[in-house]
């Protein structure tokens, strides 16, 4: 009885958040499997990123990855950014031919600092649980009435979180290869409620 009436508390904590922020849902996003490599990263993301919400599911999994291995993480989260706000470089960092620009960069020390956020986004993960999402990895993301359209080709989305007051905002966009990818997402690498 204790447990039912902890998930009914987490429920209605979660459905105000959404309503105290005036949100609206997004199609949910399931990733199938969680990839090892750079190149079924990019398989996935081409399935996945070909909507806002896939793309923010994308920079999700990018910043989960992170937290498991660095050296891919830096690499996935490059391949989550549109690419005019990366930088040509010819790093260990870099992946084809291009790298975080120094602003996105430097939310990279956020994840080292802050180590509940790479798994904090996932559905079913909250300070409670130590972060422990719940399987399949599920993304759940949201629009308000300031948010714009996704026919312009640029959105504001809001990801659910468990670990913070308000759901976090990324703005999405419509990159040249027709795939969504992230333009401004500082919001996510903001700390968050310690695990319990």
């Amino acid at each position: 009885m204790k447990k039912n009436l902890i998930l009914t508390i987490l429920f209605l904590f979660a459905a105000g958040q959404a309503f105290a922020q005036n949100l609206t849902p997004r199609n949910v996003v399931v990733l199938p499997s969680e990839p090892t490599t750079i190149e079924e990263f990019k398989s996935l993301q081409s399935s996945i990123a070909t909507t806002p919400e896939g793309a923010a599911a994308m920079l999700v999994l990018a910043i989960s990855l992170y937290g498991k291995n660095p050296d891919l993480g830096t690499k996935t989260i490059t391949l989550s950014v549109v690419s005019k706000n990366r930088q040509k470089s010819n790093k260990p960092s870099a992946v084809d031919g291009t790298d975080l620009g120094n602003g996105d960069k430097f939310l990279l020390g956020q994840l080292d600092k802050y180590k509940m956020l790479p798994n904090g986004y996932w559905k079913g993960a909250e300070p409670s649980n130590g972060y422990t999402p719940s399987l399949p990895l599920t993304v759940e993301t949201y629009t308000n009435p300031y948010s714009g359209e996704e026919s312009t080709g640029r959105i504001k989305l809001f990801v659910a979180t468990r670990g913070a007051s308000s759901f976090r905002p990324v703005t999405v966009e419509k990159d040249s290869d027709g795939l969504w990818r992230a333009k401004e997402m500082s919001s996510l690498f903001v700390g968050m409620m310690p695990a319990k």
